[in-house]
């Protein structure tokens, strides 16, 4: 399971929906990948004060998670999938490129993004899975 900020987030502001998501995903022994963008966005919300969540906090719920890196293959498929969702929309989708890493990662790794944020990523042609 390829971990959004979204879930992040909502998991940090004690969302019980997202807790028992996470209590099903550990008990069913699912991986839970954590995508450097997503590090990125949490600590972006602290550092501009979006978010009564400390440093800290954002740092103490990031430790249990393995990371997946942007690396060149991740770079080129969310560029691929971007121009993807672009075409299909005549135009620009509306989807960011943290987004569009975050979607490369379960394209590649042939996973499934854990979002609330469900249309960006089925914009991007990935498997979505919500709470």
């Amino acid at each position: 399971m390829i971990i959004d900020s979204s879930y992040l987030f909502d998991l940090m502001a004690e969302d019980q929906d997202a807790f028992s998501k996470g209590t099903e995903l550990v008990e069913n022994g699912e991986m839970q990948w954590l995508p450097t963008p997503v590090v990125a966005e949490a600590y972006y919300g602290v550092a501009t004060a979006r978010s009564a969540t400390t440093e800290q906090e954002v740092r103490n719920r990031l430790l249990g998670y393995p990371r997946i890196d942007v690396d060149e293959e991740i770079a080129r498929t969310a560029g691929e999938l971007l121009a993807e969702a672009d075409d299909r929309t005549k135009g620009n989708a509306g989807v960011g490129p943290n987004d569009g890493y975050i979607a490369a990662m379960a394209d590649v790794l042939d996973d499934t993004v854990l979002t609330d944020n469900v249309d960006d990523f089925e914009a991007l042609g990935v498997p979505v899975e919500t709470y």
